[in-house]
């Protein structure tokens, strides 16, 4: 069994969550250049759907529902 620990609170992720998120992180600019490659640095981090609703707001952005799997 896999185990996932949020990056924001430190705590397990259970499967009960169904709208806790995975996000891959790495650079912008390699990935807009279209310079990818398959050995190229990246990190995957997991969050808690309520640990992203609160911590993931943007000033001027906000993530949409269906993300987390909810409507609109």
């Amino acid at each position: 069994m896999l185990d996932f620990q949020c990056w924001f609170c430190g705590e397990g992720i259970d499967r009960d969550d169904r709208g806790a998120l995975l996000v891959s992180v790495e650079s912008l600019w390699r990935w807009a250049e279209g310079k990818r490659g398959k050995d190229d640095p990246f990190q995957n981090i997991y969050i808690h759907a309520r640990c992203a609703k609160d911590r993931m707001a943007g000033a001027t952005m906000e993530l949409e529902p269906s993300v987390f799997g909810e409507e609109g």
